[in-house]
């Protein structure tokens, strides 16, 4: 018997996927395990769930394995970007910002996705009574970085109020700290009540600022494709999982994910999808990281060289030398800040109109994109400094493009003026992970 995965309905951006699985995916547990538990932790065989770990990841077509937890009803959020894979550490929350899986484990317990409006960042939180009260989604929200007007969250299945009975000590936990929690509570018999998970959490959420909230009316306890932990003790786990398409996952296919809401595959549209693999990859994923290389500097030697490079921060004249690159990248924009050795030199690049602008110093370029053979291609088509306009052909010395070699992304940035001359000509290359 194979019952398919379910997606969640949320208005997420398109570059945010997300899943939840259920019992009767094609696995290979036995009762009362069967047949798709996921979780390693609840007495199944290690092979097993190995088999159906690996099933996941094949069955979905995920970009990686997920980033498992080891859940223990408490608030601690990690950052799962810096996981390794055989990590299991002892969190309930995670977030990421890069090509990372994320999952959470649950049989009742209220599983929370979370994505940035521009598909910035993901974020999962394990919100049982005890995780709810203690503050998990606070904390989840607040660790994910962006403001919490611009998140948005999923409800999965958990238990519903109907089934859910507990006691003083859990209504006390949240009564005690808002009143307004009384109405997630019902009466059942003397010292006990039901208590609605779903309806806690949307409180919860409003009291931080996230409105945004979609998901909610499952209840694992009726419902057979979940496994139940208060409906048979020994029983399996499903997963929630999101994470972020990487835009060159599927390159070598040619299914890139043209649809991305990152700044450059905006611009480009689908000329985006004829660069590279590591061109694309460093254009099309949010959040903000960091990529090391190496890179050699020449500088203009006039006077009037030097004066412009001073108003631009440029680099001074080096080779062979370390470069990191830390882009913090939104739908709107990327902020570059490289290091040239011990030189800091830190531009905003954004969207004018069909063409890119960029902010260096005391001066802002306009430019228009091409690609070709692979090539991306930076030409000025506007300059202004200190807000006046300059004449464009003083600037057709000025030129950029990015491309691969041998792997890695690499750049060549040449900068010219009438008279002045040679300004700068730096070129070198960064590490893209892209596989």
């Amino acid at each position: 018997m194979s019952v398919s995965w379910i997606k969640p309905d949320w208005p997420a951006p398109p570059n945010v996927l997300s899943a939840v699985t259920t019992r009767y995916m094609d696995g290979v547990s036995v009762p009362p395990f069967e047949t798709f538990n996921l979780g390693s932790r609840c007495g199944d065989s290690a092979a097993a769930v190995a088999a159906n770990r690996a099933a996941l990841v094949s069955t979905l077509d995920l970009p990686a394995s997920p980033r498992w937890l080891r859940q223990v009803h408490g608030v601690d959020v990690i950052d799962a970007d810096a996981m390794s894979l055989e990590d299991e550490p002892a969190a309930d929350a995670a977030i990421a910002h890069g090509a990372t899986v994320l999952a959470i484990l649950s049989a009742d317990c209220l599983p929370i996705l979370f994505c940035a409006d521009d598909g910035s960042g993901i974020a999962v939180a394990h919100a049982g009574w005890r995780g709810l009260a203690g503050g998990v989604i606070e904390a989840t929200v607040a660790r994910l970085g962006v403001p919490a007007s611009r998140v948005l969250a999923w409800l999965g299945p958990a238990i519903g109020a109907a089934s859910y009975e507990v006691g003083d000590e859990v209504r006390t936990a949240f009564v005690d700290v808002d009143p307004l929690a009384a109405q997630a509570f019902a009466p059942t018999r003397p010292g006990h009540w039901h208590c609605d998970l779903y309806a806690l959490a949307r409180q919860r959420l409003a009291a931080v600022g996230v409105a945004r909230v979609y998901g909610g009316g499952f209840d694992t306890f009726s419902d057979t494709r979940f496994y139940s932990y208060r409906r048979e003790r020994d029983t399996g786990r499903f997963a929630s999982l999101i994470w972020i398409e990487h835009c060159a996952a599927n390159a070598a296919s040619g299914n890139v994910f043209a649809a991305s809401t990152m700044l450059f595959p905006r611009l480009l549209g689908d000329r985006f999808t004829a660069l590279p693999a590591s061109v694309q990859v460093l254009h099309c994923t949010g959040g903000t990281r960091n990529y090391r290389g190496v890179v050699t500097v020449q500088r203009g030697r006039g006077w009037c060289s030097r004066l412009c490079g001073w108003a631009t921060r440029l680099p001074p004249a080096a080779r062979d030398v370390p470069l990191s690159v830390d882009i913090a990248a939104t739908a709107d924009s990327e902020t570059w800040t490289r290091r040239f050795g011990a030189h800091t030199m830190r531009s905003n690049l954004s969207r004018n109109g069909a063409q890119l602008r960029e902010r260096l110093g005391l001066v802002t370029f306009v430019f228009s994109l091409s690609v070709s053979a692979g090539v991306l291609r930076w030409t000025v088509c506007e300059v202004r400094a200190l807000g006046l306009r300059l004449p464009a052909r003083w600037f057709s010395g000025v030129r950029a493009c990015e491309s691969e070699r041998e792997g890695r992304y690499w750049f060549d940035v040449r900068a010219a003026l009438p008279i002045i001359g040679d300004l700068i000509h730096y070129e070198g290359w960064l590490a893209v992970p892209h596989e």
